[in-house]
């Protein structure tokens, strides 16, 4: 039995394929007799050009020990299968069970796309933070300045009152001035 290494490509359209035909191919392989020694779906990522008109794609990858007429089958059932853009099937020298640099690099550039988007958005609620303070700080002003001109009112309705106090105060001076100049008048007569 001889290595090999399967790569293919689903239609992003039918990437939720890509579990279940990795799940076929494994068991294709173990109902033959080999081996599965590494099995990746690795998910949607940009493709270097387009193919058939598409810009991504779902990738999975398989790393099998089987016989030739499996390996046959194999490609048989990928040309059947619509869902399937490109596969690429090689011998390897020995079998590889580690994660795949493809595989790696999508988990980085997942990372990296979900520390970008976190970064987003704390930036985004920073703003917002910031658009709230100023809203609340203008509101603040504009009660401040809402209660000083209530209290220049108030101070004007007292000094108003102060005033007429005055005046009534004066007035009834005045009156019992007058009551006073007549009462000497009328003491003199």
């Amino acid at each position: 039995m001889r290595h090999y290494e399967i790569v293919f490509l689903v239609h992003p359209d039918q990437s939720d394929q890509t579990s279940s035909i990795l799940s076929k191919l494994d068991k294709l392989v173990k109902d033959s007799g080999g081996k599965v020694h590494r099995s990746e779906n690795i998910g949607n990522r940009r493709l270097a050009y387009p193919i058939q008109d598409q810009f991504k794609a779902s990738y999975g990858l398989i790393n099998i020990e089987c016989n030739q007429e499996t390996v046959e089958e194999i490609k048989s059932s990928f040309k059947f299968n619509d869902s399937i853009i490109r596969n690429l099937v090689v011998t390897a020298k020995k079998a590889h069970t580690e994660n795949s640099a493809l595989l790696i690099q999508s988990k980085e550039d997942n990372e990296k796309d979900s520390y970008q988007e976190a970064r987003e958005q704390v930036e985004k609620s920073e703003s917002d933070d910031i658009q709230k303070a100023k809203k609340v700080k203008i509101s603040n002003e504009a009660e401040e300045e809402q209660k000083e001109e209530q209290k220049e009112e108030q101070k004007e309705e007292q000094k108003e009152e102060q005033k007429e106090e005055q005046k009534e105060e004066q007035k009834e001076e005045q009156k019992e001035e007058q009551k006073e100049e007549q009462k000497e008048e009328q003491k003199e007569e």
